[in-house]
């Protein structure tokens, strides 16, 4: 039996082999929606000293907090309040290890007596140090307005470990009415540090991120923190104190989150909330728990469980309007939500609900047009494309040619957008020549060989740009090898599907193509294996 079925699938690969030798077959992109989207960051971050303001002076008042050696040194950032005390985040202190912890400047090392104040609903905690330093003066944060230049001050963390001022802009709404939303965020290792205007003055405390989007304590706050500032407590005690272990489930979120553990994130960031129900940034449990949601429905998608993953999609959108319903201008979550009903869309479509999938995505682009809308340097305008080539590839699918090339053309504009706002945005790249590839598709299928032939380039030309953004994305090798390849480049198609699966070695498309240019160029053999090893991947593919 073993011998008759392996001989047969023997005849099988023949077959197609000869009837691809015969009339060759078009070599196909992937899906759209493989293509993974990692958490927008925006443009790229403008580190150094911004202009306008005492460097000298900013920089003996602010403080880095570190712990650890080495690869697990932790930095962090902190700024005096009074000649010997100093202010940072409950997040960055609350499962520090105590026996390397310190605080410096560029001149000096201090160390920290214990804690005098701390706030659980707003991160933020004030420590009595050994020393003498120089305070900066608090502003009335209900002073600043929306539109207003303020400058984001701290420590890039580990390994750069380097001081920085990044200039940015505060957003009209505030989050709870308590803090500052500032554009862009700032980098990793900036928690705890000042927030200035253009007199030097501190507005406020940086305490979070949200993809493009830093969020920051109000200094009016932390003046009336320090009106309760009193007895010094050992920080080996605090951090005893559930509220502040609770803490280090936010941590645990972040990191579970990027490690792909979605689920654990998702536990973390519940815990978290149980422990303090009354953290200002409550919003932030449900666009941060809903996007959790969202990636984790893609990794049930991604193991070709879509009804189980459109289960996870609908949750998350519903913690999506939960957080959109508690602040009405949150930009990241619209642009969570809109990347929820997105991959909602992609299940409906390949569980042949083609009508109800464009709803879903037609709703998506309603959310990315708000965000858009509200911010238009939020990075929504590459996710917006996306979803308006899924929509064309849907239109095709029901054979609307043109309605799908409409939203193809549409696409490129938002490619276009979103690679002026950020031109280190590979997806956009690599999406916009995929888009270009379909249109190419339909100028040749036309008779317009010039024009598919200029498309081709241009998408190649794009890839080229992806490529040297993020080398090792396989997506930006197989959309140049497709564009290769139609354009009769068959070694450079070659290539690009060779490091396609060496980047990825289960790519069952990447196979597949790597065969039929292999059969256009007489290598049998080679392609016979290719195709096998497609099938073991896809036993769907090329039906």
């Amino acid at each position: 039996m073993k011998r008759i079925g392996k001989f047969s699938f023997g005849i099988l690969i023949l077959g197609v082999i000869l009837s691809c030798a015969q009339t060759p077959q078009r070599i196909e992109l992937h899906p759209v929606y493989a293509v993974p989207r990692g958490t927008p960051e925006g443009p790229g971050l403008p580190l150094g000293v911004a202009e306008g303001l005492d460097t000298e002076k900013v920089k003996a008042s602010t403080v880095a907090v570190v712990y650890g050696e080495g690869d697990s040194t932790m930095i962090s950032s902190g700024f005096f309040v009074a000649n010997d005390k100093i202010v940072t985040n409950i997040h960055v202190l609350a499962d520090a290890d105590l026996a390397s912890l310190h605080v410096r400047t560029d001149d000096a090392n201090f160390t920290i007596q214990g804690v005098t104040a701390f706030n659980i609903q707003n991160d933020l905690i004030i420590l009595q140090i050994a020393g003498t330093g120089v305070p900066f003066t608090l502003s009335n944060s209900d002073a600043v307005n929306g539109g207003e230049t303020v400058f984001c001050v701290g420590y890039v963390g580990y390994p750069a470990d380097r001081f920085n001022i990044m200039e940015t802009t505060v957003l009209s709404e505030r989050l709870n009415g308590v803090w500052l939303r500032v554009t862009p965020n700032s980098p990793v290792g900036n928690s705890g540090g000042p927030v200035l205007n253009t007199k030097g003055e501190v507005v406020a405390i940086n305490v979070a991120g949200n993809g493009a989007i830093g969020y920051a304590v109000g200094a009016n706050v932390l003046k009336g923190l320090l009106d309760r500032s009193g007895t010094v407590e050992p920080l080996a005690e605090w951090q005893k104190r559930d509220a502040i272990r609770a803490y280090t489930y936010l941590g645990q979120a972040s990191s579970k989150f990027y490690t792909d553990d979605y689920a654990g994130a998702i536990e973390a960031i519940d815990k978290f909330f149980t422990i303090n129900p009354t953290f200002t940034g409550i919003s932030m449990r449900y666009d941060n728990r809903g996007y959790a949601k969202a990636h984790l429905g893609r990794s049930k998608f991604d193991k070709s469980a879509p009804e189980v993953a459109q289960q996870y999609y609908r949750s998350a959108i519903q913690d999506l309007d939960k957080a959109i319903s508690i602040t009405p201008t949150n930009t990241p979550a619209y642009f969570k939500r809109g990347y929820a009903k997105t991959l909602l869309g992609h299940a409906e479509f390949i569980t042949d609900h083609a009508e109800v999938a464009q709803q879903s995505y037609r709703a998506a682009i309603e959310d990315f047009d708000k965000a858009i809308g509200i911010y238009p340097q939020f990075p929504s305008y590459a996710e917006r494309g996306a979803v308006k080539v899924s929509l064309g590839i849907s239109e095709t699918h029901q054979g609307h040619t043109t309605e799908a090339q409409q939203y193809y053309y549409a696409a490129i504009e938002d490619f276009d957008e979103a690679t002026s706002y950020d031109r280190h945005d590979a997806y956009a790249y690599i999406i916009r020549g995929y888009t270009k590839i379909r249109l190419a598709d339909f100028e040749s299928d036309g008779g317009n060989v010039e024009d598919a032939r200029s498309l081709y380039k241009t998408a190649i030309i794009d890839c080229d740009s992806a490529i040297e953004l993020e080398a090792e994305n396989p997506y930006g090798y197989h959309t140049r090898g497709v564009a290769r390849a139609a354009l009769a480049d068959y070694n450079g198609a070659i290539e690009d599907f060779n490091k396609t699966v060496d980047l990825k070695p289960d790519f069952a498309r990447a196979y597949y193509n790597r065969a039929l240019v292999k059969v256009l160029l007489r290598e049998k053999r080679e392609a016979k294996a290719d195709f096998k090893k497609a099938k073991e991947f896809d036993s769907d593919i090329g039906k």
